[in-house]
């Protein structure tokens, strides 16, 4: 997969999650570039921490409410 393939799935899988689109695309730039966190600016690594946590946060949010709608409890 090209960085920049990678880069429009971070992209998309984000912005699903509710990540403002502005966030999405420079973290899926970051996560694409599959930089070291020595190699980036303090300031990007914590916007990636943050976002990525949002982003696990709605995943489970929509996980539990697919299991509740099953009744898969």
């Amino acid at each position: 997969m090209s960085v920049q393939e990678k880069e429009q799935l971070f992209q998309s899988e984000l912005v699903k999650a509710c990540i403002p689109r502005d966030q999405a695309v420079k973290v899926a730039q970051i996560l694409a570039s599959e930089q070291d966190d020595e190699q980036l600016a303090a300031e990007d690594v914590q916007l990636v921490k943050q976002v990525c946590l949002q982003w696990l946060e709605q995943r489970k949010r929509l996980e539990f409410i697919s299991q509740a709608a099953h009744g898969d409890f």
